[in-house]
């Protein structure tokens, strides 16, 4: 499937309420990367982004702007920003993790939600007390597994 995916013109009301309920502009440009992270079957660098916005518009996008929707998507909890062991930034439609908890493929970059598991938050209260213990106060814990999908294992 290509990484480069088009937004289907029956989303546009669906973004537009999305920004709208999130306090965001509602402007071509937000329309159209919520949709392609929408639509994307794994994550997207900015030049992926880009490469996308160009193909479903027919006119490449300010890079400048792209930067800054995504920046406002991120800060809006609308999109994630992860960055890859290769340091490059990808950005994805918000994963909502009951658990609070996600896999991330190593190769495609495809985050999936964990399933939760009642041992789970003992565990992490263990490592915090740990942690506190070292002087260090945490505010927030998540687990991000890694490795490589099904798909990509082939």
């Amino acid at each position: 499937m290509s990484p480069h995916p088009k937004p289907s013109p029956s989303t546009a009301s669906g973004s537009e309420a999305l920004l709208r309920s999130s306090g965001l502009r509602v402007t071509r440009a937000a329309q159209t990367v919520l949709d392609l992270l929408e639509h994307a079957p794994q994550p997207l660098t900015h030049d992926d982004v880009v490469a996308a916005y160009t193909g479903a518009t027919g006119a490449p996008p300010d890079r400048v702007t792209i930067y800054r929707v995504l920046d406002r998507l991120v800060e809006a909890g609308l999109c994630d920003r992860r960055v890859g062991a290769d340091r490059i930034n990808r950005f994805a439609r918000h994963v909502e993790a009951a658990s609070g908890n996600i896999f991330e493929c190593d190769q495609c970059h495809k985050v999936l939600a964990l399933p939760s598991d009642p041992e789970l938050p003992k565990v992490m209260s263990r490592l915090g007390r740990e942690l506190r213990k070292q002087g260090i106060d945490t505010r927030h814990t998540a687990l991000t597994l890694h490795g490589t999908c099904g798909d990509c294992r082939g």
